[in-house]
């Protein structure tokens, strides 16, 4: 019986494993395909890219991989399965009040289906890192798997910036930027490597290692040859952070002697850049659009023309429930001369769903908040984690991140890991070895292994204080 229930018991682990596993996958695979899908299949297949193709086939295997978890599995998912359904049941209402009054066509409405699922996506994949994610050996993989393929991302636009090859951005204003391939759009990659870059040097710091700070070095170069300006601002806006808690809040102050080589690339490659370039490209970017009297490539009138029919020209249903994503266009047609959307999740939202846009778009930005409740606001992770909210919050904000599910995903389950390593971390020590004045405890992912005088857990072993402070091995 008892051999039984230890394989019960040996499944139900191995099963959050492969599912930990599973996910580490798509975190490296879902960015190179993106990079790879115009050079594989140049042309849509059934009016879908292969990205949407791979998303579709990964969205059921997902569900499975769920519904093969423990009971146990729900330690940080409660928030995140709750936000998962609200947004379920509140797309499929307001599509719903649209379609069947006859205020949608049909090919609106398709493409208002796909902007859905994008994002319901997105939520079940911050859904199932939340199941997943339960111990500090889990969260430091997944964590490392997200910032490979963002590493492998980052050197697949330098390559193409550096050989130029690839999708060539603002060309008719004297800049060379890309984001890797061609059709691949800048703000997505840029949304995608900017807090990844934050996480890298969050792992930097947290395990003293400069491999990270080398990785976060390479993700911020690519992030600046897309020329991305709300990725410049949402950068601005969290190493403001950074230094704000540095000064103010930081206690201790950690070491950033692994930062070193961060510092040491940024500014090689700065005076590189600088020397050759100079900072014409920079100012052009930043004043072309000014020269036309426009703000953000039109984004100024985007938000203006969203602002002015919900608070003037919508009706009461409509304010308080919006006109869907498939007339957003439209309206930016008439008001502005783009077929587009608004560039800004926050103006999106409120069109899509009136004020239950609104709140809907506020609980999604407080589900992630919510996760540094509880964290020392003196800590590492504290800063970290604000820093990757900030940045991807300004980007949101600035330009619209909502519709690229990996962006999306990324920058969620980045926060859920650190807020994992956070609470299960390196002050939890395992494997203890008896032997000499004190006991040696090892520390998970450390190099270096600490003796400390506190109460040890095997049975006859209880070291003396005094001994322990005699071998300068105190407690960390």
């Amino acid at each position: 019986m008892k051999t039984v229930i230890g394989m019960i018991e040996t499944r139900n682990e191995s099963i959050p494993d492969a599912a930990v596993l599973g996910l580490c996958v798509f975190s490296v695979v879902n960015p190179l395909i993106a990079q790879a899908a115009f050079f594989l299949f140049p042309r849509p297949i059934g009016g879908m890219n292969i990205m949407q193709w791979f998303q579709g086939l990964c969205f059921p295997l997902i569900l499975a991989m769920l519904l093969r978890l423990p009971a146990g599995c729900i330690t940080f998912s409660r928030p995140f399965s709750r936000l998962l359904l609200m947004y379920i049941v509140a797309f499929g209402l307001l599509h719903l009040r649209l379609v069947s009054g006859g205020r949608m066509a049909a090919e609106t409405a398709s493409t208002e289906r796909m902007v859905y699922f994008k994002i319901i996506f997105a939520l079940l994949l911050w859904y199932s890192a939340s199941r997943i994610v339960q111990s500090y050996e889990s969260a430091r993989r997944l964590l490392q798997w997200i910032l490979l393929g963002a590493l492998l991302s980052a050197i697949w636009v330098l390559v193409c910036y550096f050989a130029s090859m690839g999708g060539a951005h603002y060309v008719s204003v004297g800049v060379k930027a890309t984001a890797g391939s061609e059709g691949v759009s800048g703000k997505g990659v840029s949304g995608f490597l900017l807090p990844a870059a934050g996480a890298a040097v969050y792992l930097a710091l947290h395990e003293g290692s400069c491999r990270w700070a080398v990785w976060a070095a390479l993700l911020l170069v690519a992030v600046f040859v897309t020329f991305d300006r709300s990725a410049q601002v949402a950068f601005a806006a969290g190493l403001s952070w950074i230094a704000v808690w540095w000064l103010l809040l930081a206690r201790p102050r950690p070491s950033v002697r692994s930062l070193l080589p961060l510092m040491c690339i940024a500014i090689v490659l700065g005076a590189t850049y600088y020397a050759h370039y100079g900072s014409e490209e920079l100012i052009a970017r930043w004043t072309h659009d000014f020269d036309r009297g426009e703000v953000g490539s039109g984004r100024g009138t985007f938000y203006a023309t969203a602002w002015n029919w919900f608070w003037k020209d919508s009706s009461i249903l409509d304010f308080l429930f919006g006109m869907g994503y498939g007339n957003i266009q439209p309206l930016m047609l008439t008001g502005s001369g783009a077929f587009r959307h608004t560039h800004s999740d926050l103006f999106d939202m409120l069109l899509i769903g009136g004020m239950a846009g609104l709140a809907l778009y506020l609980l999604l930005l407080y589900t992630i908040v919510a996760l540094g409740k509880d964290m020392a606001v003196g800590g590492l992770p504290f800063a970290c984690l604000g820093a990757l909210v900030i940045s991807f919050g300004t980007m949101s904000l600035l330009t619209g991140l909502m519709a690229f599910p990996h962006t999306v995903y990324a920058f969620g389950a980045q926060c859920i890991c650190i807020r994992v390593l956070a609470i299960r971390g390196a002050e939890q020590p395992r494997a203890v070895v008896v032997g000499g004045p004190g006991c040696l405890w090892e520390y998970p992912h450390r190099k270096r292994q600490i003796r400390t005088h506190q109460r040890c857990t095997v049975p006859g072993c209880e070291p003396e204080d005094a001994a322990a402070r005699q071998t300068g091995w105190g407690n960390e």
